[in-house]
């Protein structure tokens, strides 16, 4: 039995409770989906069936709606016709974070400063995932935070990759010193290469904001600080997303060659 779409509530378009968590597009939710936590699924007529099916089959409320019902709880985002309903982004303990990370080989964490722009977040989340690092650390304020557009930026990475936040960074790094981390700062003003620095050692690496950089109180805790080598100026620096990508490659390849 085929069932309508329902027509929007009046109320639909509120925006949802604090404690529950829009995810829209297909990779992001299917990530969700595998872990169980969709509290319920939104579709419309373009969702993948293949992707209901799994939802029902784990006992996820599906609910068929118009997709410009979507279209209004996403912000005209690309939601493909899906929009997971799941509790709140449940973020790591720092402290367990950097136990953990230490017991998975040279512990490799990813700090970021003033990185506000969701998409980035994403973004940095996906290279992070798919490049070993053990986990991001966000500052509480100043940051952008897993939201959908982050969710979905990540293609589902942040589901699987630990997300700590806290109050105060500088003082997140200096517990990764004393456990052995180095600290290791991307700054286009530095002096060493990336190419030149070795990276297969325990790494904290801190990537700040494109148009800012890391924060000067935040660089004073770095062991050292490294560029990326740039073929030819006037067009600004590397978009922060893209230099985490490359920083987390260069660690990837140190700590895959022989």
């Amino acid at each position: 039995m085929t069932t309508k779409p329902r027509p929007p509530h009046p109320m639909q378009n509120k925006p949802p409770a604090e404690d529950v968590h829009v995810v829209f597009g297909i990779h992001p939710v299917e990530e969700l989906v595998e872990t169980g936590r969709v509290q319920s699924l939104l579709v419309s007529s373009s969702a993948p069936p293949k992707l209901i099916g799994a939802a029902r089959a784990r006992g996820i409320r599906v609910e068929n709606v118009f997709a410009s019902e979507l279209d209004q709880m996403t912000g005209f985002g690309v939601h493909q016709g899906v929009v997971a309903l799941v509790e709140g982004f449940e973020y790591t303990d720092f402290d367990h974070l950097l136990t953990e990370a230490l017991t998975m080989g040279p512990a490799l964490l990813v700090f970021l400063d003033r990185i506000t722009d969701p998409h980035n977040l994403g973004a940095i989340a996906r290279s992070a995932y798919l490049l070993g690092a053990h986990g991001l650390v966000i500052p509480l304020r100043e940051s952008a935070h897993p939201t959908a557009g982050a969710m979905k930026a990540s293609a589902g990475a942040l589901v699987h990759l630990p997300v700590a936040r806290v109050h105060n960074l500088k003082l997140a790094l200096t517990a990764s010193q004393e456990a052995g981390l180095q600290v290791i700062g991307a700054a286009g003003e530095a002096e060493e290469d990336l190419p030149g620095c070795d990276l297969t050692g325990p790494v904290a690496l801190v990537i700040g904001s494109e148009h800012q950089g890391i924060r000067p109180s935040v660089a004073s805790y770095c062991d050292r600080t490294i560029r990326i080598p740039m073929c030819t100026g006037g067009v600004g620096s590397y978009n922060a997303s893209v230099a985490a990508a490359i920083c987390l490659y260069e660690a990837f390849r140190q700590r895959t060659t022989d």
